[in-house]
């Protein structure tokens, strides 16, 4: 349980904000059970594999992951049947494109209602609008609910028919962390570094429990910017163990509309334990660091197809017959089909009859000064095979080329995955330069699930 000066400390803290912050730190209980993995849940279907999510989705990226628990423990909000609880987060801008097509959605809970009865929604909204910003409390003016009419995408257990999964026995409570997949349809949402990157999703539990029953607790509002979203795991969850990310711009708020309340206003009788319409603070850093709801979002690309953003960058060495190496590629690269088109990546313009090889990094693009050229990779580099570049050694005519999709099916390097930015450099011997070497420029391109 949380100690009373802990919640002393916060609400010290949080009453030096603006006036329209509200505070409840008893609704805030401990996980005391172990967090498992439910399934996922097939919108298009409406079938339940019990199968664990990160089996099924293997090949997609993460587009937003705020799914660390505090180091100092788990928790979880207890919420009223009749409360729809908003929170809120950023799309950064990644690799794939200008947008992204959502295939994959993750919610965490912990429930009262037993297995069978377990009835939750939730819904995602791509918008502009914001809850709050400037550590204020500002989002709905005067205090009117969000103002979304339907959502990119949801669910919603009764009209379903499916109840999700829920205690065990009666009396106790059990934690589930659930995936819901979207088939075959598209579902976009922007991928920028402005107001049009916002999405505000929606928790409601609509069991009217005398336990405690709402979503799980993640992030810690600490990291400046949110860091760790977009396939870059900001750490190591200290409950489970595993990768994990602080939403980006996930602040420590939530809009909380009860049944279409006024703010300020009473419940309906039948909301038993309900809040009034308004926004709440789940704690305050750094006394109690929660940013928001446990929520994972992933997809497969950008909307019309992930094309790997292949970029040439860098600047190439001049050889010692006064040709300038040339990159080029053809393909896309990707994880998801090994036995498919290429994607090959050319230099040309070489010094003919001579060896070389292509090289590449993961951990960034570089432009430093290099044996006479640029070295436009960041350490750590790996090299592919010896080649020979053909033609004559007294002309520009060699070339090396390599299917790098060979390389990421490899299985050979753990860091060639679906969404991950490489950079690669070709290197030749050229006995007539100074350092009796040459380097092209580089290109760059992230790889597509």
């Amino acid at each position: 349980m949380l100690r009373s000066s802990l919640v002393a400390s916060a609400v010290a803290v949080l009453c030096a904000a603006a006036s329209a912050q509200q505070v409840n730190l008893s609704r805030i209980q401990p996980i005391t059970v172990p967090v498992k993995h439910a399934g996922v849940f097939n919108l298009k279907t409406g079938k339940f594999n019990t199968a664990a999510h990160s089996a099924q989705t293997a090949v997609l990226q993460n587009i937003y992951r705020n799914d660390c628990t505090w180091a100092g423990g788990a928790f979880y909000v207890g919420a009223a049947a009749c409360e729809d609880d908003y929170d809120e987060g950023r799309i950064p801008n990644g690799g794939v494109g200008a947008d992204h097509n959502m295939k994959s959605w993750e919610i965490a809970y912990c429930t009262a209602a037993t297995t069978g009865t377990a009835d939750i929604d939730w819904e995602m909204f791509d918008t502009q609008a914001a809850l709050g910003g400037g550590g204020a409390c500002t989002f709905g003016g005067a205090g009117t609910p969000p103002p979304f009419t339907a959502g990119l995408v949801g669910f919603d257990s009764s009209a379903a028919g499916f109840p999700l999964p829920g205690a065990t026995q009666v009396g106790g409570v059990s934690c589930w962390i659930v995936g819901f997949s979207g088939g075959t349809g598209q579902v976009c949402v922007t991928s920028s570094a402005n107001s049009a990157d916002q999405f505000v999703w929606r928790f409601r539990q609509n069991n009217n429990l005398a336990t405690a029953s709402g979503p799980i607790l993640s992030g810690e509002p600490s990291i400046p910017g949110g860091a760790g979203t977009f396939a870059i795991p900001a750490g190591t969850d200290p409950i489970f163990g595993t990768p994990c990310g602080h939403g980006l711009d996930s602040q420590d708020l939530d809009w909380i509309n009860t049944d279409n309340t006024p703010a300020g206003g009473v419940p309906p009788a039948g909301c038993v334990g309900a809040l009034s319409t308004g926004c709440y603070w789940f704690g305050g850093y750094p006394t109690n660091p929660f940013a928001g709801y446990w929520f994972r979002v992933e997809g497969d690309g950008n909307c019309a197809g992930c094309t790997g953003n292949v970029t040439p960058y860098c600047t190439a060495k001049v050889n010692s017959l006064g040709c300038t190496p040339t990159v080029a590629s053809s393909g896309i690269p990707n994880v998801a089909n090994c036995a498919g088109p290429a994607f090959n990546l050319t230099v040309a313009n070489l010094v003919g009859n001579k060896n070389g090889l292509w090289f590449y990094g993961t951990n960034g693009l570089n432009g430093v000064a290099f044996q006479g050229g640029h070295l436009c990779i960041k350490p750590a580099i790996k090299r592919l095979s010896v080649q020979a570049s053909g033609g004559q050694g007294t002309a520009c005519n060699g070339t090396y080329t390599t299917n790098f999709n060979a390389r990421i099916c490899s299985g050979s390097d753990a860091a060639l995955v679906a969404g991950a930015l490489v950079g690669a450099q070709a290197w030749t011997r050229d006995p007539n330069s100074p350092s009796t070497t040459s380097l092209s420029s580089a290109i760059s391109f992230t790889i597509c699930p």
